[in-house]
Formats: structure tokens, C-alpha cells, sequence
């Protein structure tokens, strides 16, 4: 017998004197992973599966924390292991739907499916509901994603990590509705006067709307309060704002460079300027092409 075959013998001789052993593991993998100890997590899942390689939880929650360093494809192996085991594990089907939604453009529909069989086994899974109306929106289904938007916070307001009105203004904008995008960011400014995100909102809707000059004010107004937050705000998120305030006004070299710094550190950066209006007459630009494509790891600097 080999040292590995002697390895698998001992371990299924564990797994039958103590056949909570695999889900004493696994719980602490979890507990490793909800730490942000994704290492540790992997060990612990990985060991535990070794004693049980059937463990739906534990092959989801692994796959949760592939997903959680970036491994995308390990993820969605592990996701879907789990749903061959159990095909109505609900966490599992609408988790393996927002892995596709970060493995590309390529797997929208994929992701779409998932999360259509996770709502449709549980009609109101909120947290489904609410990434389908983010998928939808990646699609540029933006009438889609509205009507899943405002089924998610009718159930629940606080679902979006921005403010919903800000969210939802956003959406109306890409879709060009732009009185519409404008008067819901402006509600959210009642509440918060320096929220970026609503006068970045109102700058380029007024601007599509009306055109550049009518929009001047609110342009400048925001790129200041941009400005003003960048010791202290989402670095990435100002970045990319203040890229897409330049290419509107035709500022096309420093728009460039803005974007070029935003990439590695805004996750959403390449997906926002394919909907974004402010660069509709820019993002096929071949300039704008080659940074997205350096983003995407498909391009050189060269």
C-alpha cells in the first residue's frame, strides 16, 4: 500500500468512528473564512471534504471563499459539485450565479439563470433578486433591472450598499432617462448634500439631457466635491468619476489617466464605462479599448 493509499484508508476509518468530524472541519473553515482568513479556510474545507467528499455545505462554502480571493473557476466547480449533490441548494445556485456575473461578459446569461432558478424556488430571496437586477443591468436591460430593483427594495430598502435612490438614479440614467435619474438623486441630496455618487449622477444627466453648458455648474460643483474627498473616500470610485467628468467635457487625455489609475483599484471601473453615458462617445475609442483591455489582462502597455 502507498503512503497516499494509506492516507485515504486512515482518513475513512476517521470519517467512520467519528462521522461529525467532516462537519466539525468544515464549521471552522467557515469560521476562518467569515475571519478573512481565506487560507486557513480553503485547509479546513478541503480536509473535511477529504472525509466526506459528498458535503454539499462544505463544497459551497469552499467555492464561497474561491470566489471571495478571486478564483473564480475553482468556485464555480465547487458551487456546482454542490448543486449536483442537492439541485435545489438555494445559497448555492444564487452564489454560483453572481460567479459567473465576475467570470465575464461571456457567462451573463449563466448568471441569470441561476438566480431565475434560485427566486423561482424561493420567490422572495431578496439577496437574488437584488444581484439579478445587477446582471440585468450589466446586460443593459435596464428595464429589466429596474423591475427587479424595485421588487428588492419594496422587500428591503437597505439591500444596495449604496443608498437605493442613488442606485436606482443610476440605472434611469444609463437607460437615458434623465429627468427621471435626475429627480431621484436630488431626494438623495436632501438627505446627504456631498453624496459624490447623486451629483456625479445629476452632472452627466444633465449634461446628455440639456447639454454641456446647461450642466456646467453641476459638473464643477462635483468634480470639487470629488476633490475634497480624496484624502478620505473611495479612492477608485473618485478616480473613475473624475475620468468620466473629463471625457464629457472632451478633456480626453486626463479623462486617460484618471481611468488608467482607477482600474486596479475600482473593480467596477471597466463594466461602468460600457454603460456609463459619460463616455458614449468615447469607449470605442481605441485609447479607451487598450486601457480596458490592460484591465481585463488581455492587453500590453506596449
Amino acid at each position: 500500500m502507498t503512503a497516499y493509499q494509506q492516507t485515504v484508508s486512515n482518513l475513512k476509518l476517521a470519517i467512520a468512528q467519528n462521522p461529525e468530524k467532516a462537519k466539525a472541519l468544515a464549521q471552522q473553515g467557515e469560521a476562518d473564512r467569515l475571519m478573512g482568513d481565506f487560507e486557513a479556510a480553503l485547509a479546513k474545507f478541503t480536509d473535511a471534504l477529504e472525509l466526506n467528499s459528498n458535503y454539499p455545505w462544505a463544497l459551497a462554502h469552499r467555492g464561497e471563499t474561491y470566489y471571495q480571493i478571486k478564483r473564480y473557476q475553482e468556485a464555480r466547480t465547487d458551487f456546482s459539485r454542490a448543486i449536483d449533490l442537492n439541485p435545489n441548494y438555494l445559497w448555492a445556485l444564487a452564489h454560483r450565479g453572481v460567479t459567473y456575473r465576475f467570470m465575464g461578459e461571456a457567462y451573463y446569461t449563466m448568471a441569470v439563470a441561476d438566480l431565475d432558478r434560485a427566486i423561482e424556488l424561493k420567490p422572495d430571496y431578496l439577496w437574488a433578486i437584488a444581484y439579478r437586477a445587477r446582471v440585468y443591468e450589466l446586460m443593459k436591460c435596464y428595464q429589466k433591472a429596474l423591475i427587479d430593483f424595485d421588487r428588492a427594495i419594496a422587500l428591503d430598502k437597505t439591500i444596495f450598499v449604496k443608498n437605493w435612490r442613488i442606485e436606482r438614479g443610476l440605472i434611469l440614467c444609463y437607460d437615458g432617462q434623465y429627468a427621471e435619474a435626475i429627480a431621484c438623486c436630488q431626494q438623495r441630496l436632501e438627505e446627504v448634500p456631498d453624496d459624490t455618487t447623486a451629483l456625479y449622477c445629476i452632472a452627466v444627466a444633465k449634461a446628455r439631457w440639456q447639454g454641456l453648458t446647461q450642466a456646467k455648474s453641476e459638473i464643477e460643483l462635483t468634480r470639487t466635491v470629488l476633490l475634497s474627498q480624496w484624502d478620505t473616500g473611495d479612492r477608485g470610485d473618485i478616480l473613475y468619476r473624475l475620468s468620466a467628468l473629463a471625457i464629457l467635457v472632451g478633456n480626453c487625455e486626463q479623462a486617460w489617466e484618471y481611468l488608467e489609475e482607477a482600474i486596479p483599484i475600482n473593480d467596477e471601473a471597466i463594466e461602468l464605462v460600457s454603460h456609463d453615458p459619460a463616455w458614449m462617445e468615447w469607449r470605442d475609442h481605441p485609447k479607451t479599448q487598450a486601457l480596458l483591455a490592460i484591465g481585463k489582462g488581455v492587453g500590453s502597455r506596449e
